[in-house]
C-alpha cells in the first residue's frame, strides 16, 4: 500500500533552521509529508525508536554528538531511512565519510538558492517515499537472494550500477517486471551494495564498495564452475 505522506525527522540544535526547512517543504514540495524536529542526537534517537520515519536531515554539529556517529547509532538500531547530511561549513574529507557511510546527499548551508534547495528537498523526498513503498513489498524478499538465479539477477543489477544508473536503466538492463527489479533494489541497498545519490528528480545508483566485492566474489565463483 502507497504510503500517505512521508515522515521527516530533521535533527538540528538551530530552530531558525529547522523553520527555514519548514518553509521551504512547504513552498516546493508537492508530497504530502510530516516534519518531526529533534534538537540533539539522544532525543533524535527516542523519536526514531517510537515512530516509522522515512527520511533523515541531520546536522554534522550537533551539541551531544557528531553526525557520523549518529549516523551508525542509527544505523545499528536497522534504521534503513535514507540520511541527508547538513553542515554549516563545507569540510571535503566529511563529505567523503558521509558517502562512505551511506548518506545520499551532503549540503553546505548557504551554498545553495531557495529554489535549488527545493528541488532538492523534493528529490529527497520522492525518493524516500519511493524505497519506503518498496520496503513493504519485500518483508519476505530476503530468502530469495540466497538462491543462484538471484544472486546472478542480483550481480547484473550491480554491474550495470557501476559508474551509476537510473532506475530506468537497470529496470531496462535486467529485463524483469518493475515490481520484482524494485525489491532487489531494496535489497541491495538494504545490505550496502547499493546506494541512491541526488541527481535530478529520479537520481542515481551507484554500486558501492561491497557491492564491488560481492561482484568480484561471484564472478570467481563462476569462474570454479564453469
Amino acid at each position: 500500500m502507497k504510503k500517505e505522506s512521508t515522515t521527516i525527522l530533521y535533527i538540528e540544535d538551530d530552530p531558525e533552521a529547522f523553520l527555514l526547512l519548514e518553509i521551504i517543504l512547504e513552498r516546493y514540495v508537492k508530497q504530502k509529508f510530516r516534519l518531526i524536529w529533534a534538537s540533539n542526537g539522544k532525543d533524535a534517537i527516542k523519536i526514531i525508536e517510537r515512530e516509522e520515519i522515512h527520511l533523515i536531515l541531520m546536522d554534522f554539529f550537533l551539541p551531544d554528538i557528531c553526525g557520523l556517529d549518529l549516523m551508525d547509532k542509527i544505523r545499528g538500531k536497522g534504521i534503513t531511512a535514507p540520511i541527508v547530511m547538513i553542515t554549516g561549513n563545507g569540510n571535503e574529507k566529511i563529505a567523503a565519510d558521509a558517502f562512505k557511510k551511506g548518506v545520499i546527499d551532503y549540503i553546505v548551508k548557504g551554498e545553495d538558492n531557495i529554489n535549488e534547495l527545493g528541488n532538492r528537498f523534493s528529490s529527497y523526498i520522492h525518493f524516500a517515499s519511493w524505497i519506503s513503498n518498496v520496503k513493504d513489498l519485500s518483508d519476505d524478499f530476503d530468502h530469495l537472494c540466497k538462491k543462484r538465479d538471484a544472486l546472478s539477477i542480483l550481480t547484473k543489477i550491480l554491474e550495470c550500477s557501476i559508474g551509476g544508473a537510473k532506475k530506468s536503466h537497470i529496470l531496462y538492463r535486467a529485463n524483469l517486471n518493475s515490481v520484482t527489479i524494485k525489491k532487489y533494489i531494496w535489497y541491495a541497498i538494504k545490505n550496502g551494495y547499493l546506494q541512491w545519490r541526488r541527481k535530478g528528480r529520479e537520481g542515481i545508483f551507484f554500486t558501492t564498495m561491497k557491492g564491488m566485492e560481492l561482484i568480484s566474489k561471484v564472478n570467481k565463483l563462476r569462474e570454479i564452475l564453469i
